[in-house]
């Protein structure tokens, strides 16, 4: 299981860990700090073990706001 998004023209994906019972842990990290805020959207990819992958659903937002301090 991953998820994906793109910020600033690059494509990124990021492979989560189960936290058992249908849950999946993914961390976006190492953003850069922008100039204004900017509303990223993430796409869960589902694989199972014969490599059929999910359809694409909606995305999740998050918002990336030019205040937040790294880390």
């Amino acid at each position: 299981m991953s998820f994906r998004y793109t910020l600033d023209g690059r494509t990124s994906e990021v492979a989560m860990t189960s936290g058992g019972r249908g849950w999946f842990r993914g961390v976006l990290g190492d953003l850069p700090r922008p100039a204004a805020s900017t509303r990223i959207a993430v796409r869960v990819v589902a694989v199972d073990e014969a490599g059929n992958v999910s359809p694409e659903g909606s995305p999740v937002h998050v918002t990336l706001y030019p205040y937040c301090t790294p880390g």
